[in-house]
């Protein structure tokens, strides 16, 4: 993927973060739900990393940025997760609280063990493996939570084609990161385009 290419990717993301933070921000302030207001988290946390793939594109990287957007990508999965959790019973929430609190540490820990810069050509693609696998433990759970209680609430409720939709995004989300880890770098920016554009549809 060329300069100009990151550029168009990583702008189109900020955009679409934008969008999708503005509308959780409507909805949670409409109804005061904690679960939107840890999806609107999450959307602003997309926001941010968008923008750093933004300056990833202009050239500007260094492990302070690069360590930010290994925290940020894991943990906006986790946001989001904390969102849909919302729907389980306070026992199995605290748990998952305390889990993901555990996984959030040893994530930094390995964050900050050694210096490292993620950025080939423009785009992040050099993921070290300590991080990255500490990262799974943040965004795996995460993920099948999120796929669970969608699935779960599609049996019972809710506009049918607006909960596939959120179930695709994340989906399309999380192949696009593990495509991109594996060497498929244009997996990415396609996975965050198209992911982000299910997701506006289905909290619109």
């Amino acid at each position: 993927m060329n300069q100009g290419e990151a550029l168009i990717f990583s702008s189109v993301s900020l955009i679409l973060s934008i969008i999708l933070s503005y509308l959780s921000w409507r909805k949670y302030a409409k109804s005061k739900s904690v679960m939107w207001l840890f999806w609107f988290l999450g959307f602003v946390s997309y926001f941010i990393a968008a923008l750093e793939q933004e300056m990833f594109a202009l050239g500007v990287c260094n492990y302070p940025l690069a360590a930010l957007y290994m925290f940020i990508v894991a943990e906006l999965v986790l946001i989001l997760s904390l969102g849909s959790v919302q729907q389980v019973p306070e026992k199995w929430k605290k748990i998952y609280y305390y889990y993901s609190a555990f996984a959030t540490a040893v994530l930094l820990i390995t964050i900050v063990y050694k210096p490292f810069t993620i950025v080939e050509g423009y785009v992040p693609a050099n993921y070290p493996a300590l991080p990255s696998g500490t990262s799974s433990m943040v965004t795996i759970p995460a993920s099948g939570l999120i796929l669970f209680l969608a699935a779960k609430a599609l049996l019972f409720k809710g506009n049918k084609a607006k909960m596939i939709s959120t179930i695709l995004a994340i989906v399309v989300l999380g192949s696009g990161g593990m495509f991109a880890a594996s060497g498929f770098v244009p997996a990415l920016y396609l996975s965050q385009v198209l992911g982000m554009s299910l997701f506006l549809y289905g909290i619109s």
